[in-house]
């Protein structure tokens, strides 16, 4: 718990796959997956799920505003706000968000049309921190990202969520320094 682990390797070097594996998404065909020394099987996998978010390269969209794009599938009636915000700023899309008509009330436009791959990233890490889940997966999901807005999202998740284990999947090995 709280570790920061960092996959780095060539494209189809198996990072995602080891990542799959580790999350029951598939099944190992040789050997098997421990969590805490229990093997990972089809009787626990869902309860070992509700532990992880996974933000991957490509973010799905909903045509709503930022608010239920970040607390996706929770009722309006149900948001946390504050919960919103900090995501947000944890994921470096709070001044993004401010600085549009509407801010986090605003419409982002059918798959997100209304903006850029690095801001649909953002919303998709913005996500899994308002989930609050123990491990956060970050699957090539700052790939649209220049470095600096980069290292300040994961600054700024290290600094602020201390007992979350972080993975981070890149071909960047400047992200996992």
């Amino acid at each position: 718990k709280g570790d920061r682990i960092g996959i780095i390797g060539t494209t189809g070097s198996g990072k995602s796959t080891a990542v799959d594996l580790l999350m029951g998404l598939i099944s190992p065909t040789i050997g098997r997956i421990l969590v805490d020394g229990e093997p990972l099987v089809k009787q626990n996998i869902l309860s070992w799920q509700k532990h992880i978010a996974h933000v991957s390269q490509d973010v799905f969209i909903l045509d709503s505003s930022f608010i239920e794009n970040i607390a996706f599938g929770i009722a309006l009636t149900d948001i946390d706000m504050q919960r919103v915000e900090l995501s947000a700023r944890m994921a470096n899309l709070d001044g993004v968000i401010e600085n549009i008509d509407g801010g986090y009330h605003a419409m982002v436009g059918e798959r997100g049309a209304r903006l850029s791959g690095g801001q649909r990233q953002r919303i998709g890490i913005a996500r899994a921190l308002y989930a609050n889940t123990d491990i956060l997966v970050l699957d090539e999901s700052t790939s649209a990202l220049d470095l600096e807005t980069e290292s300040k999202i994961l600054s700024s998740i290290h600094d602020i969520v201390k007992d979350i284990t972080l993975i981070v999947i890149t071909h960047r090995f400047t992200v996992i320094k």
